[in-house]
C-alpha cells in the first residue's frame, strides 16, 4: 500500500531523495496516532492507516477495507456512532465542498469522541483525493463537559459572600438592578437599607478576628430571619450590609428603623434613580441616624 503524498517536491528530486521521501511519508502514515482514511475520486477507499483500523475495531487491518466504495465502508461500523443517520448524512456532507474543512464531532456508544475533518489533497487541476483525518477526542470532551457543569457553580459562587453566605456587592449589584427596572415597569415601591455593625474594630482588637467574624455571620442571620426570601440582601464588604426590599408597601421602614440601625432610601417608579443613587443616599441617613442618636445619648 503506498502512502498518500500531501506534500512533495518530486520534479528536481533525485531517485535517492524520492525515495528517502516516501519512506518518511510512510512511517509518518504508518505512526500517526490519528485514524487516516484517504478516499479516491472515485469515492473508494484508497488507503488507511493502522491507527484508523484500531480506532474503528477493524482487526484485519487495511487489506479489509481498501477498494471499498466509502458507503461501505460507513456499513462495516456506523453502527458505533450513538446518532448513525445523522453521522451519515453530515459523512456525506463532508464530501462536497462545503464540508471539506469543518471539523466535526461526534459521540459512540462506547463512550468515546471522535472528532474528524476532510482535507482534499492533489495536484491543481485534477481531481482531488479527500484525506480523512480521525482523532480521539474523549479527554477533550469530557473536559468540556466537567467544565460546563462547573462553571454555573463558579459564577453563583463568585457572587457570593464567602463569610456569611449572602450576596457579596457583585452579586447584589447584578440580581438588584432587574429587580429595579421590573419595579419601574410595574409603578411598584421598594426599599434600600444600609446597615452597618457598630463596633466591629473594637472587637477584632479586644476579642480577635475569629469573634469578629461571628458577629458579621450573626447580623447576616439578623437580617435573614428580619426580611423576607424575596428580599436581596448582600454584605458589600467589611461591616456594611445592604438589603433590597422588593415590596415596600409591605414594610413598615419606622419599625425597622425601631429594631435596627439602618439607613433607608425610598425607590419611587415615578421618579426613578440608579441603584448607585439610593445606596449613597441610604448611606448618608444611616450615619445621620446614628449621629442623631449617639446626640440623644450624650444629652
Amino acid at each position: 500500500m503506498q502512502p498518500p503524498v500531501l506534500a512533495s517536491d518530486v520534479g528536481t528530486s533525485s531517485p535517492a531523495r524520492l525515495r528517502s521521501a516516501l519512506a518518511r511519508a510512510q512511517a509518518l502514515f504508518e505512526a500517526t496516532p490519528d485514524g487516516v482514511l484517504v478516499v479516491s475520486p472515485d469515492g473508494r477507499v484508497a488507503a488507511v492507516n493502522p491507527a484508523f483500523c484500531r480506532m474503528f475495531g477493524l482487526g484485519t487491518g487495511p487489506s479489509e477495507v481498501v477498494g471499498l466504495e466509502l458507503q461501505q465502508l460507513w456499513e462495516r461500523f456506523h453502527a458505533l456512532f450513538v446518532d448513525t443517520a445523522a453521522f451519515e448524512l453530515r459523512a456525506r456532507e463532508a464530501m462536497g465542498a462545503a464540508g471539506v474543512g469543518r471539523r466535526q464531532s461526534w459521540p459512540l456508544t462506547d463512550g468515546r469522541f471522535l472528532e474528524f475533518e476532510v482535507v482534499p489533497v492533489g495536484d491543481e487541476g485534477s481531481a482531488p483525493e479527500l484525506l480523512w483525518l480521525w482523532r480521539d477526542a474523549t479527554d477533550q470532551a469530557r473536559l468540556r463537559a466537567v467544565e460546563a457543569l462547573v462553571r454555573p457553580v463558579e459564577q453563583n459562587l463568585s457572587f457570593l459572600d464567602e463569610l456569611t453566605g449572602l450576596f457579596n456587592r457583585r452579586g447584589f449589584l447584578g440580581h438588584a438592578r432587574p429587580q429595579l427596572d421590573a419595579a419601574a415597569r410595574l409603578h411598584r415601591p421598594m426599599l434600600l437599607i444600609f446597615v452597618d455593625l457598630d463596633g466591629l474594630k473594637p472587637i477584632n482588637d479586644r476579642l480577635g478576628h475569629a469573634a469578629g467574624d461571628q458577629a458579621l455571620v450573626d447580623t447576616a442571620a439578623v437580617l435573614r430571619s428580619t426580611f423576607r426570601e424575596r428580599d436581596i440582601i448582600a454584605r458589600l464588604g467589611g461591616d456594611e450590609f445592604v438589603v433590597l426590599v422588593t415590596d415596600a408597601s409591605l414594610v413598615n421602614p419606622d419599625g425597622l428603623l425601631a429594631r435596627l440601625d439602618f439607613g433607608v432610601s425610598r425607590f419611587d417608579p415615578g421618579s426613578p434613580e440608579t441603584l448607585e443613587e439610593l445606596l449613597s443616599q441610604a448611606d448618608r441617613r444611616m450615619y445621620r441616624e446614628k449621629r442623631r442618636r449617639k446626640l440623644g445619648e450624650a444629652h
